[in-house]
């Protein structure tokens, strides 16, 4: 009899297990699959755009934690469409923009060989056919020379190398560059260098962004006016001021010159492209350095350009 109540004891604990066991796996595989139908469900939502099923952050369980690293990967992958979309759109934008700025030369050299191939042209129209193609080549080549250099300068394969620089140097090359295009307008230019001081920069690039703007000035005055260089030293930077008496710029453009292809319609009439600001502006920004613009319509323009200071003395 004892020992028929110790065997029964023992099947009915093993009962008791054996349901306690179940009841156990049944509660935890609901909320096993509670748990993974919202994971699914917050995925699915991060897919379809819709974003992530928000549950109770301050709760301190699991699927809370899940979720909250799904909503962070959620808006990193945001972050990342929008900058591949950013991309696309500039690269969109620039092949709009070179395809616009190539369309006419190319169309003029077309028509200017099918021109000069016609034997029944005259050799001094067949001269003049030659001398416009060598324009519109050296057009295309500047162009191309111009593009080249705004993709290495934006995907950071051109570095520059600042050095101790003479203002009074750098001035001079700056009027030296553009002297000849000044004087087919008879445009005189002038230099005031103040204190001669040195600049950080790089000689090269810098030389070049100043020759950008030097260059809008002789090609936007009417001729016999006059242009301006001049140099200041403030606390930390040279200014050098570059002041014309051309046609200006319109307020309401005052903050697209400098952007790659912008022209005003009033400018069409001069032969340009729109990127030389631009240029001057990238290679200011990759050696620390800045521009400001003021101009009056019709009365001129002043661009300054401002260039960190180096030290007096070597040491």
């Amino acid at each position: 009899m004892e020992q028929r109540t110790v065997l029964l004891t023992a099947a009915a604990c093993l009962l008791l297990i054996v349901i306690t066991g179940t009841g156990i796996w049944l509660f935890m595989r609901k909320r096993f699959v509670s748990y993974t139908e919202a994971v699914c469900r917050s995925i699915d939502g991060i897919l379809a755009g819709r974003g992530v099923e928000l549950f109770d952050v301050d709760e301190d369980t699991l699927l809370s934690k899940v979720q909250m690293k799904l909503k962070r990967l959620e808006e990193i992958t945001a972050a990342l469409a929008a900058d591949s979309e950013r991309s696309k759109q500039e690269v969109q934008g620039i092949l709009s923009d070179l395809s616009h700025q190539l369309k006419t030369p190319v169309s003029n050299v077309m028509m200017y060989c099918d021109t000069a191939m016609n034997p029944a042209l005259s050799e001094a129209e067949r001269a003049r056919c030659m001398e416009i193609l060598k324009g519109q080549v050296e057009k295309l080549d500047f162009l191309v020379q111009a593009m080249i250099r705004m993709a290495r300068l934006e995907q950071n394969m051109i570095v520059l190398h600042p050095d101790r620089v003479r203002s009074s140097e750098l001035l001079r090359r700056a009027e030296g560059d553009i002297r000849a295009e000044a004087e087919a307008k008879d445009i005189t230019v002038e230099v005031e260098c103040g204190k001669d001081s040195f600049l950080y920069c790089d000689e090269k690039w810098t030389a070049e962004a100043l020759l950008n703007i030097l260059d809008n000035s002789v090609k936007y005055s009417p001729a016999g006016s006059r242009i301006t260089i001049c140099s200041e030293r403030l606390e930390s930077y040279t200014k050098i001021q570059i002041t014309d008496e051309g046609m200006g710029i319109l307020p309401e453009h005052a903050a697209d010159v400098c952007k790659r292809f912008f022209r005003e319609e009033r400018a069409a009439k001069v032969e340009g492209l729109g990127i030389g600001l631009y240029l001057t502006r990238e290679i200011l920004e990759k050696e620390s350095s800045y521009l400001k613009i003021h101009s009056v319509r019709e009365q001129g323009t002043t661009v300054s350009v401002y260039l960190p200071n180096a030290a007096e003395t070597e040491g």
